[in-house]
This record gives structure tokens, sequence and C-alpha cells, in this order.
């Protein structure tokens, strides 16, 4: 069995007597999102969480990711959405991780599980990716063979030829953007301190997505804007890391729109803040627990229109992560108060 596989197998077995309270959590996260009867939903939570925590006991992760493939394939064969498969299996990865938090008092045998489940649920979601982004494929590749066959869809091919340029770009961004989320899971998951943990990600962010300026701050319980921030050597912030009241700029539009804000041309913005010399456009993600922004991740550039829309829907998903790990990391801050 290999480490990933007996990381798992123990993380399975400190969630195991945690089984009734982890399915009434998943349940209600994906109920609160869903049009689905309660009791459908509750049914399948029920079954897929018996049978994942079943297999990975038994040391059966290859098997579990391989039998996931197929069903995923089969499902992509009939033009299926795994929108929703997606939601669930990051809604059960946070719903974990507050039991493990409470079953594991040693922090090296916590953060070994929170970076298993880490990656396995990144294992799961590229799947996911992959499988749809391979069926895609194919039925292009199918479109192009037919219009191959008859001289006068000459047209039709040299577009579907365009289209699969442009999907082969657009599948490599992805499996990058995925590789860069994965990376950045991997080196925050051990972080237990709050502080250190924010400073960490804002260092991490800015190094993988090689922008001028990343910051990443959350709101205290008086209002106050805290945060860390990371630049590339040479540029700096010229104002505080404190702000009383609400906050203001592009962020503060973030966080009161609770959606992320692009400004492809600070200088056309009204409510950018110049407080990071030598930017051009920016773009702010807002942290958003249970709907409500708690915080941001705010990232800057030296380019103009520097952002897109991969940008932000890798955002959202370095935000969600940022989330979890936060609350896991005061959830054991507290306990190690509690402990002391």
């Amino acid at each position: 069995m290999t480490g990933f596989a007996e990381a798992l197998r123990r993380t399975a077995g400190q969630l195991a007597p945690h089984r009734d309270a982890l399915l009434d959590a998943w349940t209600r996260a994906l109920r609160d999102g869903s049009q689905a009867p309660e009791a459908e939903v509750r049914a399948f939570c029920e079954r897929s969480l018996d049978s994942l925590l079943g297999r990975l006991s038994r040391g059966e992760v290859e098997d579990l990711l391989r039998d996931e493939a197929e069903a995923v394939a089969s499902a992509a064969r009939t033009g299926a959405s795994f929108r929703p498969l997606a939601q669930a299996i990051r809604e059960l990865d946070r719903c974990c991780h507050p039991f493990l938090v409470a079953a594991l008092a040693d922090r090296e045998a916590l953060a070994e599980s929170l970076q298993a489940l880490a990656e396995l649920g990144g294992r799961r979601l590229e799947i996911l990716i992959r499988e749809q982004e391979e069926e895609a494929l194919r039925r292009l590749i199918e479109a192009q063979e037919q219009a191959a066959q008859a001289r006068e869809r000459a047209l039709e091919l040299a577009r579907a030829n365009e289209a699969l340029r442009r999907s082969e770009g657009r599948s490599q961004h992805r499996a990058d953007q995925i590789a860069l989320f994965a990376n950045v899971a991997h080196r925050l998951a051990p972080i237990l301190e709050p502080d250190r943990l924010m400073q960490a990600a804002a260092d991490v962010i800015r190094a993988q997505m090689n922008h001028s300026y990343v910051g990443v701050v959350v709101l205290d319980d008086e209002g106050v804007l805290i945060g860390r921030w990371s630049g590339r050597p040479g540029v700096g912030r010229e104002s505080s890391g404190r702000a009383q009241g609400l906050a203001g700029g592009i962020i503060g539009r973030a966080l009161r729109k609770r959606a992320p804000q692009l400004a492809a041309d600070v200088s056309l913005d009204p409510d950018y803040h110049a407080d990071v010399p030598g930017t051009r456009s920016e773009m702010v993600v807002p942290l958003l627990d249970a709907g409500e922004a708690v915080g941001a991740v705010d990232f800057q550039s030296d380019r103009p229109a520097a952002f897109d829309l991969d940008d932000v829907a890798t955002g959202e998903a370095i935000a969600q992560f940022l989330i979890v790990a936060l609350r896991n990391a005061r959830l054991y801050s507290e306990a190690r108060r509690k402990q002391a």
C-alpha cells in the first residue's frame, strides 16, 4: 500500500466514528445549493459517503479513482453535466475538515490527513475535467472527419480545425491551472497558524501566478481589514496594512458585491486606490464563508488587462481553499489554546 493510500486509510478511520454527523453536514451543504428533493440528496450522500469511507479504509484508492474515471467517461458520452458532482466533491472535503481537526490533536498527523484529503479531492476533480475535455475533443474530431468527407463542407472543416486548436489551448490552460491550484494547496495544507498561513498564501500565489503583487486580507471582529502581502522584488505598498472601518478601493467593492472584480485599466476605475506603484490592472476575489464576505485575495499586475475569466475561476478555487484552510487553522489554534 502506498503512503498516499495509507494516509487516506487512517483518515477514513478518523472520520468513520463521525459518519452520521458528517453525512448530515454534507447533506445540508448540498441541499442548500440544489433544487433536488432533500431525500434524494441524502440518499446520494449516504451511498457515496459509505462507499468512499469503505474503499479508503481498505486502501482501494487507485481502484476507486479508476472506477470513477470509467463512470465519468460513460456519463460524458451522454452529455451529462459534471458541475453538481464537482460541487459535491468540494463540499465533502470542506465538511470533513472540522471533524479531522477535532479528532487529531497531533499536528503532523492532522497535516498529513488534510494534505491527503486535498490531494484526493484534486485528483477526483481532475478526472472530471479530463474526461469532459477528452469527450469534447473526441466529438470535435468526429465532426472534422465528417466534414472532410464532402468537398462542399470545406469551410466547416476549416472552422472545426480552428475550434480544435482553441480547444487544445484551453485544455492546456486548464491543465496548467489545475497544476497551479494543486501546488498551492500542497504548499499551504500543512500550515496551521492563521497569520503564517496568510503570508505563505500571498507568497506562494504571487510566485506561482507571476504577478507583481498579491495580498490576502481578512476582516477581524471589529471590521478592521488586516492581512499579509507579497510583492515582486522592488514592489511594495505605500499605505499601512490596517484600515479602520469599511474597506475601500476595489477590495471594498468586491466585499460589498460579494463577487470578483476586474479592472483591466486601473486608471479608468473610479474605485482604484493607488497603493502599489506600477500597477496597471487588478483582480480582487472575495473570500466567502457561507455567503458572507470575510476577506479577499487581491491580485495586481504591471501589465494592462492581465486577468481574464479563466484567472477569475482559478482565483475563486484558491479562495475556496483559503476559506477552509483559514477556518482549520483557527480551529487548530483554538484547540491548542484550550489544551494549554
